[in-house]
């Protein structure tokens, strides 16, 4: 995973770099500022997108709109066919990638996987989801219009993706995976290992809340770090900044 310059040289550890943010604002925000660039009235799911930000649920633990725009970027360029997303949460990060597919119009679909249990109190977020998670999430794809291109499963990610192999997936089937369900070590590498075996060499695996010293989360870092130990294919990766909170997300490719 480590990448070696000419001179031979070892890359340095992320505390030591010379810039990596934790902050893009003067102070830790208190909710998603939606950007007004993206505030198109003739983009359904855009609209449906901001309203759902609007939300106090969605801060902070979905994704940014900046970084939904990374994640957006990457699927219009990559183009899956099937997609794979473990943690739904409130359907931000869905809506994200299954816009992406309908722009795409190759027929794509993103397979979305939580349990779709209660939100609680959190720090940065005084509200809570006790009940109807699910039902909240339909009603958001259905109100984007996007429900052809999303499939919603409930259960253990790990325990429902596996289920699904030679049923819905074939080897080889997903090109895109976002990875950003059970944060602990153990859980993030269980999702993981679940979608590898569909993974085709070119695909991708994108990780969120991979910097645990602003995240709070351990297991993608941890993924990264034991990655070419524990997997069966080789990958190489990149860490991306995130703002305004450097949560940190990484682009994973397998390439044998």
């Amino acid at each position: 995973m480590a990448t070696r310059g000419a001179s031979g040289k070892q890359p340095v550890a992320l505390h030591e770099l010379a810039y990596r943010p934790a902050l893009h604002t003067p102070s830790h925000p208190t909710r998603w500022e939606f950007p007004a660039y993206l505030d198109n009235p003739s983009c359904r799911w855009l609209q449906a997108l901001r309203r759902l930000y609007a939300e106090p649920i969605a801060f902070p633990a979905s994704l940014s709109p900046e970084a939904g725009l990374l994640l957006h970027a990457l699927v219009r360029n990559v183009r899956p066919r099937i997609a794979i997303e473990t943690g739904t949460f409130v359907g931000v990060s869905t809506l994200w990638i299954a816009g992406a597919l309908a722009e795409n119009g190759d027929g794509g679909r993103v397979h979305s996987f939580d349990t779709f249990g209660p939100i609680g109190r959190a720090p940065w977020r005084d509200v809570e989801m006790l009940t109807g998670r699910r039902e909240f999430v339909e009603a958001r794809i259905a109100e984007a219009g996007l429900d052809a291109f999303v499939a919603l499963h409930a259960g253990d990610s790990a325990d429902a993706i596996r289920a699904l192999h030679g049923a819905a997936f074939g080897d080889g089937d997903v090109a895109f995976a976002f990875v950003d369900g059970d944060h602990s070590a153990e859980g993030t590498w269980r999702d993981v290992l679940a979608i590898e075996p569909l993974l085709p060499t070119g695909g991708f695996l994108v990780l969120h809340d991979t910097f645990p010293d602003y995240s709070s989360h351990v297991g993608p870092r941890a993924v990264l770090d034991q990655l070419e130990e524990r997997a069966a294919g080789c990958y190489e990766s990149v860490d991306v900044y995130l703002a305004p909170v450097n949560y940190g997300l990484a682009v994973v490719r397998r390439v044998g």
